[in-house]
């Protein structure tokens, strides 16, 4: 029998970054996500955010492609958070995503940056943020292209 462990940090924002994800009906979207992701046969591991943007970390199944597994994730959501009456401002997900690999050593300290994200942006502007990313990602500066 295969065994894989693949975790994968995740981070998408909603359009032009706009602060449509009230507080009061979060844990209803996070919710509604997780059984996306499970449908998907993936595993998540920790979700969190604030009223722009939402990062996961998830154990991705081996016969998913992190594409679809996002198309679906965000599309449903999407779909779902157009008729839930706490997103009334909410316009969609920006077209990008960020991820990256995760170690399974470093998993325990990427959970806990997830879970203090409300605390971590009082600090710091999401555009510092996944700058930072990048960065830690080796990936080319982009322009903030997560908007």
């Amino acid at each position: 029998m295969s065994k894989v462990a693949a975790y994968y940090h995740i981070v998408f924002c909603t359009k032009a970054r706009e602060m449509t994800l009230p507080k009061e009906v979060r844990d209803d979207m996070y919710r509604f996500m997780w059984k996306e992701i499970q449908n998907q046969k993936c595993r998540l591991i920790r979700i969190g955010g604030i009223a722009n943007h939402v990062h996961i970390l998830i154990d991705l199944h081996p016969s998913v492609a992190l594409s679809d597994l996002m198309k679906q994730v965000k599309g449903k959501s999407s779909t779902w958070m157009g008729r839930a009456p706490g997103f009334i401002r909410f316009k969609g997900w920006a077209s990008e995503y960020f991820a990256s690999t995760v170690s399974p050593e470093d998993r325990f300290a990427v959970i806990e940056y997830i879970k203090n994200q409300e605390t971590h942006h009082y600090g710091i502007a999401f555009d510092d943020e996944i700058q930072c990313m990048y960065q830690m990602a080796d990936l080319p500066d982009h322009d903030n292209d997560l908007v």
